[in-house]
């Protein structure tokens, strides 16, 4: 029985995920085909009239309000906004009379997705939903009202509008095999078929299957694809309603009035979801809320354990994309995520903000500054700071990257640069201001020279009176025989090549060997630079200290292959905190996705001994790819034996890490962003926050 109830949350788990992803795009799909039926029914409504008025002597067309009503719905549809009072207007038109423009064919289906839009509203595509926001602080009263009602129906009529789609549906298979009066082979289907599904004990189970609402998405699917593929009587709008009917049952399931729900309820353990968890549960205590954290602690929504993830900061943030919020491309929030809303919905998890200490082994405590906390597991996931390979001195003149304030203060000095080089008393010290340096050759260190260079050519043309930025100065230094090291030798040449078009000075082969707040010295040569930024290398966080292990020249704590520390106890180690060969017996990368990957591994180790199960085989890292971006349409991609660089490659980078991205509003801003400067040149986020003045530039 515990594999069944396994299986069954499992479902229930994918389920959900399936809802939140394709929803929204159903909808979308819906409201866009709704708005060409109408309007494709506006144009044949006016061609019909203008025919019949030239047979009777004079030109009959709609009336204007008919008119201006049924050319305004389609627009509205599309983009979303008011949606459910045109759905309803739509409504009420097809059940009056026959005249309406979806009052043919397959009505029943029409009504039923009708009454869906009336009910579930626009989706997450839709201006709706970008305005809908704020409605519930809006002192009117009216439309605070409607807002209101709004949530009312989707709370309350969603699970019943399912039960009589899937008993419409249902009612339809059965007249196909089992005519019955009026309704007889036609349906919500609106058509005549000999056959749809055969033989006829399999229509009767699937009919049966949709009314009882048990295995709902898989006899939905099957209907549909049957519909797809078989030969029958219908035209292109009847059968796109149907199938879109069919795959609302796929995506939302059967809903609360079903055998389906149920089961869920069952699988997941709680009946009430809201109740506090036992304290008596095993502790899990993951510390950092970083990629590698935040898989760990989601893998464990369906395990009996209480979990606390602990960070010194509310916010997960998405590293890869730092480097824009350092150059003015996007502002922190738009990569960043409150780590509490990422956990609403999972029961068992309790955040703490809070820096770890120290961790006591024999005692089983973790220290968040005085306070003391148990834990029966721990996962330590701490990932990584700046290393500067024993300079740390040079830490205050070459900033680093690892958080929003390394990002805001960098955006700071590069924008403040500019603003010095306009007042400057010399051409030398001018020349200093608009000379700025990249120390490492690695991803980040492309993608901030790139990124520089474009601001400096084209952000912020014509914006200055005494400088001109185009001319400022970007230095890229590697201390090894080429950039990006570890892709191929092919995408390092495309990359500098890309680079040294935007006007990057790419050098190779320089070791710097003194930083401060003049410049840089790499061995017989002094560049002078105002500005110096840190992409040289990284270095774990004191997990090997806490824990008395031996580490890595990075830092990082050597793990077993199902990455737990040797000789400790239940205690874990996942991304940039652990040395694991579980890439084909070579050391994983210090990637969002090994990360990942790492995190949703021990959670299974953690589930599997937890329920006493078997547990997994080790570890075993699968590599989908490396890019990297050196800016506009310009990246280079390595996956598997694939490499691409230029456009292709720019547009793939943008679309795996507009996919990786936390929150749909997250996706959509950042994408609006994208367009307005891919459009423009400009962005939008060139502000000098923070200290009135750097001392360090002083």
């Amino acid at each position: 029985m515990p594999t069944l109830r396994t299986a069954l949350s499992y479902a229930y788990s994918f389920g959900l995920a399936l809802r939140v992803l394709c929803m929204p795009w159903l909808l979308l799909l819906a409201r866009i085909w709704f708005g060409q039926v109408v309007f494709v029914h506006q144009i044949m409504t006016m061609a019909e009239g203008f025919h019949g008025g030239l047979l009777a002597g004079g030109l009959r067309v709609p009336s204007g309000l008919d008119a201006a009503l049924h050319s305004v719905v389609p627009l509205l549809l599309t983009v979303g906004l008011l949606t459910r009072p045109v759905a309803f207007a739509l409504f009420v038109e097809t059940i009056a009379g026959s005249h309406g423009a979806l009052a043919a064919g397959a009505q029943g289906a029409k009504l039923a997705l009708i009454a869906w839009l009336v009910v579930s509203g626009a989706g997450a595509f839709s201006l709706d939903n970008i305005l809908g926001r704020g409605l519930s602080w809006i002192p009117f009263r009216p439309i605070r009202l409607t807002h209101g009602l709004y949530i009312w129906l989707e709370r309350n009529l969603d699970s019943l509008l399912r039960l009589v789609i899937r008993a419409g549906l249902a009612a339809s298979l059965v007249n196909f095999v089992l005519p019955v009066g009026s309704w007889s082979q036609t349906g919500m289907f609106g058509t005549a078929v000999t056959s749809l599904v055969e033989p006829v004990w399999c229509a009767l189970a699937l009919a049966l299957a949709l009314v009882l609402g048990c295995a709902t998405r898989f006899a939905a699917l099957f209907i549909a694809v049957m519909i797809a593929v078989a030969g029958i009587a219908m035209s292109t709008d009847d059968r796109m309603a149907v199938l879109l009917l069919l795959f609302l049952l796929v995506i939302a399931g059967g809903g609360v009035f079903s055998i389906d729900w149920l089961f869920a309820q069952w699988a997941r353990g709680d009946a009430q979801q809201d109740d506090p968890v036992p304290e008596d549960l095993p502790h899990v205590v993951v510390v950092g809320g970083g990629f590698g954290g935040v898989a760990a602690a989601q893998g464990l929504r369906n395990a009996r354990c209480r979990v606390t993830l602990i960070d010194q900061r509310n916010h997960h943030l998405f590293q890869p994309l730092l480097y824009q919020v350092a150059t003015a491309a996007l502002s922190p929030a738009e990569i960043a995520t409150p780590i509490r809303s990422l956990f609403r919905r999972q029961r068992n998890v309790q955040v703490r903000l809070g820096q770890v200490t120290g961790v006591d082994v024999s005692a089983r405590e973790v220290h968040v500054g005085s306070l003391r906390m148990k834990f029966d597991y721990l996962v330590l996931a701490t990932g990584a700071r700046h290393s500067y390979f024993g300079k740390d001195s040079w830490a205050p003149f070459a900033p680093g990257l690892k958080s929003i304030e390394d990002a805001t203060g960098v955006r700071g000095r590069l924008l403040r640069a500019f603003e010095e080089a306009e007042s400057a008393a010399s051409e030398t010290e001018r020349a200093a201001w608009l000379t700025f340096v990249i120390v490492g050759g690695g991803p980040t260190g492309i993608e901030l020279a790139g990124a520089i260079a474009e601001l400096a050519r084209h952000g912020l043309a014509e914006e200055y009176r005494t400088i001109d930025p185009a001319v400022a100065r970007v230095i890229l230094l590697q201390s090894g025989p080429r950039i990006l090291p570890t892709f191929t030798t092919t995408l390092s040449s495309a990359a500098e090549r890309s680079l040294q078009a935007l006007g990057v000075e790419v050098r190779v082969d320089t070791r710097v060997l003194e930083v401060d707040s003049e410049g840089v010295d790499t061995g017989g040569q002094r560049i002078a630079a105002r500005t110096v930024l840190w992409a040289a290398g990284v270095a774990a966080s004191p997990a090997a200290q806490w824990l008395n292990q031996s580490a890595d020249p990075s830092g990082r704590i050597a793990v077993a292959a199902d990455l737990s520390v040797p000789d400790l106890q239940r205690i874990y180690a996942i991304g940039d905190t652990a040395y694991c060969l579980g890439w084909r017996g070579a050391a994983v990368p210090g990637l969002a996705p090994a990360a990942k990957q790492q995190g949703r591994y021990v959670a299974g180790v953690i589930a599997a001994s937890l329920s006493g199960r078997r547990p997994p085989p080790p570890f075993s890292y699968r590599h989908f790819g490396s890019l990297a971006t050196i800016g506009r349409q310009a990246a280079v991609a390595e996956i598997g034996k694939f490499r691409v660089w230029g456009e292709p490659a720019w547009w793939f980078w943008g679309a795996a890490h507009i996919a990786f991205l936390s929150g749909g509003r997250n996706r959509a801003i950042v994408i609006l962003d994208w367009l307005w400067a891919y459009l423009t040149y400009r962005r939008g986020t060139r502000l000098i926050t923070g200290d009135r003045r750097d001392k360090t530039m002083d």
